[in-house]
């Protein structure tokens, strides 16, 4: 069903009420670091909240004309948005091939070529492509059922191994990690069978220790600091570095782990747990006022929450989150148009991996990915993504169809077949 602009739904409103609240949490979060300049830089990070504050109004903008052509008319051209973001994802690799910057175009940082610098911003394609890959997986299977069959599900894997490549070679695992439970979410709601799934996720299993070998050293030392908080094991590998080589760690690198490698890690727990029920206050507190938790304005601005708002403002966010995720389940399952409901099942849980992900490394229950924390954390493309990504989810409440016909993606048994429909 059609409806104005400004009518949101009730699960539109609750999503976008959701999306304020996160998105003033992070702004204050980066003003209060004032007293110091953030992200290794010289200016002050008033400059990085007032420019997070005006992307954030032009992402609301580019949320009204999604709203206003919905999400079947944008979903029409899938397949060329998603082209036009694989062909924006090559002068990374290039880049990153002949270790070049391409004349200043795509500059490195840290040893990783992920931004295409243009005048007055920089573009990360990687967080385009997320809208890119919903809209052109949600197209392809919201008529098919070939992927009933085990067989029918190499094409899609196969075009999502596309941009993960892509990606990867930038390199940023983390981005392509995001890839995984949005594409097994959709190929869920779509009816793919369990077992099938299941049989994916053990080969995927199987073959994680080749990929082992494959990683950066960086890479698999933020795999390995998660069992790196032990005490425990940090002693027994520094007693025998030998039985755990397979690590890369030698005997002094788990000596000085939590002052070189783990520092970040452990400085997140710290500033985390440091803000008891209601924290330090606004703009107080060590990790506030002084520069000790590198990120803290992007990857780890989780931290900077619970060190100025306690487990109270930790609760606040985790509310906000949980409620995006509740209310655009409710869209999902409430759409009886395939394309809207796949489209929605996507978002869901893009935004959803990309939280847990985050508030799972700030917390050390997950490697550090570099993953931010949706419509908190600093950064113009994650900002502007997220806003598209929850205008869609909400163009679809919007434009729910009438369908006379039998519900999307269910399949009765054939009595005289002995098959499937």
């Amino acid at each position: 069903m059609k409806r104005s602009l400004t009518d949101l739904t009730q699960a539109g409103w609750v999503i976008a009420l959701a999306v304020c609240v996160l998105l003033l949490v992070g702004i204050a979060s980066i003003l209060a670091s004032s007293s110091v300049p953030v992200g290794g830089g010289t200016a002050p990070s008033e400059a990085f909240a007032m420019k997070q504050a005006m992307i954030a109004l032009a992402a609301m903008a580019a949320c009204a004309v999604v709203l206003r052509l919905g999400y079947v008319r944008i979903a029409q051209h899938a397949y060329l948005i998603f082209a036009g973001c694989l062909l924006l994802l090559v002068p990374m690799l290039v880049a990153k091939k002949f270790d070049t910057t391409l004349g200043g175009l795509v500059p490195a940082s840290r040893g990783a070529f992920r931004w295409i610098d243009l005048p007055g911003f920089q573009l990360q394609p990687s967080e385009l492509m997320k809208i890119g890959y919903i809209l052109a997986l949600a197209w392809y299977l919201r008529y098919r059922h070939n992927f009933r069959r085990l067989s029918g599900l190499l094409l899609p894997f196969l075009v999502s191994l596309v941009p993960m490549g892509l990606i990867l070679a930038q390199p940023d695992l983390g981005t392509v990690l995001l890839f995984f439970p949005v594409l097994f979410g959709m190929l869920f709601v779509a009816g793919v069978k369990i077992r099938h799934l299941a049989l994916v996720v053990a080969l995927g299993v199987v073959c994680a220790p080749l990929m082992w070998w494959k990683m950066h050293p960086y890479q698999r030392s933020r795999i390995v600091a998660v069992a790196l908080q032990s005490e425990l094991l940090r002693t027994r590998m520094a007693a025998d570095p030998q039985k755990y080589a397979f690590t890369g760690f030698d005997r002094r690198d788990v000596m000085e782990w939590e002052v070189s490698s783990g520092m970040q890690l452990v400085r997140s727990k710290a500033a985390l747990g440091s803000g008891g029920l209601f924290g330090q206050g606004w703009g107080h507190g060590t990790y506030v006022e002084y520069d000790f938790l590198p990120d803290r304005h992007n990857d780890f601005v989780f931290a900077i929450v619970g060190h100025q708002w306690g487990f109270a403002g930790c609760l606040v966010v985790l509310l906000c989150f949980a409620l995006i995720v509740v209310a655009g389940m409710e869209i999902a399952t409430a759409t009886p148009e395939p394309l809207g409901r796949l489209v929605a099942m996507g978002v869901v849980c893009l935004i959803a991996a990309q939280a847990i992900i985050n508030l799972g490394m700030t917390v050390g229950l997950m490697p550090i990915t570099g993953m931010t924390l949706p419509f908190v954390s600093y950064g113009g493309s994650s900002l502007v993504t997220n806003f598209l990504a929850v205008a869609l989810l909400i163009s679809v409440a919007q434009h729910r169809p009438f369908i006379l016909a039998q519900k999307p993606f269910e399949w009765r048994r054939v009595e005289a077949g002995g098959g499937e429909a």
